[in-house]
């Protein structure tokens, strides 16, 4: 029996996603998109956090029930904003010192450490698996991926568990998190991998079955984006007769190589006037090692950081050029996002992410990684007008819906379901 061969499924699954945070990331984002689709299709979602923290609180869609430990601090605008639409939330509370007499005495079966905040996750999910007996569990991010497997081993393992890998592991996970993926990921019934390539490079590194791999794009909806492009914006660079402004969203990151972006800024503003913005939660320290390299190229006055905003399409409809700097990716929403909104997009060819996005550089354009003159020269061709048109970017965006998204991984439930509980289903 494959997914394929599902067709339907005779009772609406309940499914329990888990989340470290509602921080800013394109897997939180993800997450809650195919939360909304699926609950449209009568599923029960459940969104288990390690910390009821997060600004994604308009993205949380209604029939939501959130779930978190009170141990720690939580958003009191998270819960006022759930409260006031009649979103369902149970905070739990779990004993910490249980919890790390837990972790002693697992650490050793599975072959790798869990640190104290991540037993405490994982006992919140045991609690969560015990009370509420969802059918499947869906993790993303390492320190819930970790938490979710501990928490079924604890618990017996009594459902399936899909982990949805939203990174290059060799690049954007530290060595603690790869040794952690190392450990507990073949312990997973199935991994999502978002790209073709980070699945590949996963199967590899991990010496994985290919068939315990799946790939599965992450969703874009493009109708949204656009609403939300609508706006306003006050900032007077994205105002008519200003120069065009190239943008960048990302977080504080070593991959994220904005220096690159920075240097290749400085050489096409040599060109022509432009300017630059990046938009994302940035260290005041880090802004200052940015900025103190842009006088190098003269192109420190043209130069601006804006915080994290939860709709940045509005900043993305009004950008001449949308650039991506990364030394590796695994599918960057960002670049989506771009795509959605109808603006050109460059992107540096990582090992793959871009690569499929963009179709080898049939929907934007690649350059070599940590290339500056070789991305300020993309800059200067899409500026002059080589790109195509914003409507064919959004016919591109729209391969990526979250129908197309949520049909993928419904029958991948119900693949998961069937084998667990062969009557859950019926079959072609």
């Amino acid at each position: 029996m494959t997914a394929q061969d599902i067709t339907v499924v005779s009772a609406p699954l309940h499914i329990g996603f888990v989340l470290p945070s509602l921080a800013g990331g394109g897997a939180e984002r993800v997450f809650l998109s195919l939360a909304s689709s699926l609950l449209s299709r009568g599923y029960s979602i459940d969104l288990v956090l390690g910390r009821c923290q997060g600004p994604y609180r308009a993205d949380l869609p209604d029939g939501l029930r959130l779930y978190y430990t009170r141990l720690w601090d939580s958003d009191r605008q998270l819960l006022r904003y759930c409260q006031e639409r009649g979103i369902a939330v149970k905070g739990m509370t779990i004993n910490p010192a249980a919890a790390l007499d837990w972790l002693t005495l697992r650490r050793r079966k599975l072959g790798v450490a869990l640190n104290p905040k991540h037993a405490v996750f994982a006992h919140l999910i045991a609690r969560y698996l015990r009370q509420e007996q969802p059918q499947l569990l869906l993790s993303a991010l390492p320190d819930a991926d970790a938490a979710a497997v501990y928490a079924l081993e604890l618990t017996g393992r009594s459902i399936p568990h899909i982990i949805a890998l939203h990174a290059n592991i060799q690049v954007q996970y530290n060595a603690a998190q790869r040794e952690m993926a190392k450990a507990l990921y073949p312990r997973a019934d199935q991994i999502v991998a978002v790209s073709l390539g980070a699945g590949r490079e996963l199967q590899q590194w991990a010496g994985l079955p290919a068939e315990k791999i799946q790939t599965i794009y992450n969703p874009v909806s493009t109708a949204k984006l656009c609403a939300l492009s609508q706006a306003e914006v006050t900032d007077p660079w994205f105002q008519d007769g200003q120069p065009p402004v190239i943008l960048n969203i990302g977080r504080e990151s070593p991959e994220k190589d904005h220096a690159t972006l920075i240097a290749a800024f400085g050489l096409a503003r040599q060109q022509r006037p432009l300017r630059l913005v990046i938009i994302g939660s940035l260290s005041p320290q880090y802004r200052r090692r940015l900025q103190a390299q842009a006088p190098d190229w003269g192109a420190a006055a043209d130069l601006k950081f804006i915080d994290f905003d939860a709709n940045p399409f509005r900043y993305l409809r009004r950008a001449s050029v949308f650039a991506l700097s990364s030394r590796g990716e695994a599918l960057p929403m960002t670049l989506l996002e771009a795509l959605a909104c109808g603006v050109p997009v460059i992107s540096t060819d990582t090992d793959f992410g871009p690569r499929e996005i963009l179709d080898n550089g049939r929907w934007g354009k690649l350059t070599p990684v940590g290339d500056a003159p070789a991305l300020a020269a993309a800059l200067l061709e899409t500026l002059n007008g080589d790109h195509l048109p914003p409507d064919a970017l959004q016919r591109r965006a729209a391969d990526f819906s979250p129908e197309r998204a949520a049909d993928a991984y419904a029958r991948l439930f119900a693949t998961l379901a069937a084998k667990n509980h062969p009557a859950a289903i019926q079959l072609c």
